[in-house]
């Protein structure tokens, strides 16, 4: 039987692997600018808390943003969790609006104790989306003839990440720990002008791919403690965790070639007009820090708190030598977490119950506008077994509809299933 869980789950990491350059993750025109929509990183439950959980390690959960707040995992217990979303997206203008959906893979992660202060984790994940499509049309007059252009700007893909931590247990009350991940994608952005004529229409087309590859690390803190009751010292009455995540600027080789080409549709043929490298070189990834607390009470109610910080103020790519669109990116989360009894022999005492907030000054400042999202979320974890089948509800918005911007209204559902599979045991009976 665990054999062929086994090779159930290594199909799921090759399949995941190769989706995430496959998949489409976002269809926001914010993605055009940098290196796109960032992910934040948190698993599914976290998602239903508003995405905060940098304080939170417990022995049910991986923590994939703070690499110290895994050694609460078991000793010969393995935990493996894997995510997909699907969102739909409602995005606004002063004029018009449209409506977009996609159903795309979110992470897959697994972790494990080696020893009762040593636990590994690895995760592979979207790091960045790209996609948008905008189209502006122009009518140009000359004398009696006018003459129509109409412009387009699209993108797409993003970067993806692998990664590998470990996390160690000092003086029973502190953890630190270090992911290492090698961050890889390609980001592609085609600018077209049509020229729209009564007999004929002409296009050209600038192409500009960015590829990107390098290695980066995550560095983490955990101090936690708990207190037990006088009556019962098998009882924790409460615990208290707080924690830190921080890297450093990150450089990325990045190799940025632009092809232009033109099409006629009276010859019907595409003819390349130039095919160059632009820039050979490297970029980088600002340093980043978050700071998030943890309670729990009764081994029942949880509530998590999060703050998270990234300066992208002076961040430039070879494609975008303007950095005034950049600034600081802040990030708050709380959420709550409560179950009743998580042993208990009726089943509906064991469901998990979240609920979450968040509020994201986002990297961009566009027109004059700082470009903000704020949501909130809930969720439900239903226990199966040695599995728990989490699904998760974010509303939000994102952006305004001043300034000729775009303002998007979204619901994204996640679904995610946490498995803990005993390994490392000799059996005797089959």
């Amino acid at each position: 039987m665990y054999l062929r869980v086994f090779k159930f789950l290594i199909l799921i990491i090759l399949l995941s692997f190769s989706e995430l350059k496959a998949q489409r993750f976002t269809t926001s025109p914010y993605s055009r600018y940098g290196i796109g929509d960032i992910f934040s990183g948190a698993t599914g439950h976290n998602i239903a808390m508003g995405g905060a959980g940098i304080a939170e390690s417990t022995p049910y959960f991986l923590n994939t943003v703070n690499p110290a707040a895994n050694t609460d995992l078991l000793l010969q217990r393995f935990v493996f969790d894997v995510g997909f979303d699907v969102k739909y997206t409602k995005t606004e203008s002063e004029v018009q609006n449209q409506k977009n959906s996609s159903a795309t893979f979110r992470y897959f992660a697994g972790g494990f104790a080696v020893k009762p202060w040593w636990s590994f984790t690895f995760s592979m994940s979207p790091y960045s989306a790209v996609g948008y499509l905008c189209k502006d049309t122009v009518n140009v007059k000359s004398g009696d003839y006018t003459r129509k252009y109409a412009e387009y700007f699209q993108g797409k893909g993003g970067l993806s990440e692998v990664s590998l931590g470990t996390s160690f247990k000092i003086l029973k009350m502190f953890s630190v720990g270090v992911k290492g991940k090698y961050v890889f994608g390609d980001i592609e952005r085609e600018d077209s002008l049509n020229t729209i004529a009564s007999d004929y229409t002409s296009k050209t087309i600038f192409k500009n791919e960015e590829i990107i590859r390098g290695f980066t690390a995550d560095f983490g803190f955990l101090a936690q403690k708990s207190f037990t009751s006088k009556k019962d010292s098998s009882k924790t009455f409460l615990k208290l965790a707080a924690g830190v995540y921080f890297s450093g600027n990150t450089k990325l080789n990045t190799r940025s070639q632009l092809t232009m080409f033109s099409r006629n549709s009276l010859v019907g043929s595409t003819d390349t007009i130039a095919n160059d490298t632009l820039y050979d070189g490297k970029i980088t990834i600002p340093k980043s820090f978050g700071i998030g607390i943890s309670a729990e009470f009764f081994e029942q109610l949880r509530i998590n708190m999060d703050y998270r910080f990234q300066d992208w103020t002076n961040f430039e790519m070879p494609v975008e030598k303007n950095a005034s669109c950049f600034k600081e990116n802040k990030y708050y989360g709380m959420g709550i977490q409560y179950v009743n009894a998580k042993y208990s022999s009726r089943y509906y005492k064991t469901i998990n119950y979240r609920f979450g907030i968040h509020k994201c000054d986002t990297y961009l400042k566009l027109n004059g506008y700082d470009i903000q999202e704020k949501g909130i979320s809930f969720g439900l974890g239903f226990p199966i077994r040695t599995l728990l089948l989490n699904v998760s509800c974010d509303f939000g918005t994102r952006g305004t509809t001043d300034g000729g911007l775009y303002k998007e209204k979204y619901f994204l559902m996640h679904f995610n299933v946490t498995a803990h599979d005993i390994w490392f045991v000799k059996r005797k009976f089959q």
